[in-house]
């Protein structure tokens, strides 16, 4: 008897969802095991500390309405210059993607370095 693999399957492999304000908390280069392509995964989190993630694949030369066209033409080029960012993802489909830059929803949660430090910044916002 083979064991479960334990692997979800999604049509966009992406974590977010649509309308809800997402700091970027992480962006790193990654390569694939299997076919060695290279990769940016954007690391996410909403004011209530629900993590998210996108998954964008880098190439040469790419067009403005792909994932990494997207962010390119919204936060630049430098991912550096992307952490702490709030967005939007109007939408987040294929042939139709739109992702805006937005206002931290709680002012303290972007002075927060951690998970458990945005939750807290949410949590006094809130009683307040």
């Amino acid at each position: 008897m083979s064991p479960e693999i334990g692997t979800l399957v999604r049509e966009s492999g992406d974590d977010v969802e649509p309308n809800i304000p997402y700091e970027i908390v992480n962006v790193e280069m990654v390569t694939t095991d299997v076919a060695m392509y290279q990769g940016i995964r954007v690391e996410l989190l909403d004011a209530k500390v629900h993590a998210g993630a996108v998954m964008l694949w880098r190439r040469p030369i790419t067009g403005t309405g792909s994932k990494l066209g997207v962010f390119i033409e919204l936060l630049g080029s430098n991912t550096d210059e992307w952490l702490n960012k709030w967005i939007i993802f109007k939408e987040w489909e294929a042939k139709k993607r739109s992702v805006e830059l937005t206002a931290a929803p709680v002012e303290r949660a972007t002075k927060a370095t951690t998970a458990k430090g945005i939750a807290k910044a949410v949590k006094e916002a809130e009683e307040e």
